[in-house]
């Protein structure tokens, strides 16, 4: 089974009701970014370094997500979360080392989870965006961080806390480290989701 980008609990939207395990050593705040980060899980290792980039490291049998077949529920897998504003734009680039080939694969979670696979990655980095605007999200990947595509529009309609943060994961593999950098948040709505 090829390693996958899940780009909803890479560094996706979340919606959790519940705390999860706060670590001590969690940070007060990252740069740029709103309020005070949490964790949900207990990652194997995390670091910030002081060029701006995070690292989260992920066991093996590690997972955010619902199977549509039979309901059972992954829910281990370590993400550092912020309660983002009504409207922005959230982006950075993520780097993975993949045994296998890459997809890029969107992940929502209504009751249980689907899997959208959009293409195949080359390389270990790809930059990841979500905009929200109302209750639209739109995701976008971009190999350059300047070229956008858009990957996948929805919306969502729930009064649950929102929660948007950063994610590692292994499901398949004997664990992952996810490195993100270029890490930025901007408080606004979008208009026009091809700009």
């Amino acid at each position: 089974m090829a390693d996958r980008f899940r780009y909803v609990v890479i560094f996706g939207i979340l919606f959790l009701s519940t705390s999860g395990l706060v670590l001590p050593q969690t940070p007060a705040s990252m740069p740029g970014l709103p309020g005070t980060l949490k964790w949900q899980n207990t990652p194997a290792s995390w670091k910030f370094d002081n060029q701006g980039v995070l690292a989260i490291s992920a066991n093996a049998k590690t997972d955010w997500f619902v199977d549509p077949f039979d309901g059972t529920v992954a829910n281990n897998a370590p993400i550092l979360l912020f309660i983002p504003d009504a409207d922005y734009v959230f982006t950075a680039r993520v780097t993975v080392k993949f045994v296998n080939k890459s997809t890029l694969v969107t992940v929502v979670t209504r009751g249980s989870s689907d899997d959208c696979n959009s293409k195949e990655l080359r390389g270990d980095s790809v930059y990841l965006r979500i905009a929200k605007s109302g209750k639209t999200y739109v995701f976008y990947s971009s190999t350059d961080g300047r070229n956008w595509q858009i990957v996948r529009t929805f919306s969502l309609d729930t009064e649950l806390l929102i929660r948007v943060g950063f994610e590692a994961q292994s499901p398949a593999g004997s664990g992952a480290v996810a490195k993100f950098a270029a890490i930025s948040y901007d408080r606004h709505r979008i208009h026009n989701t091809y700009k």
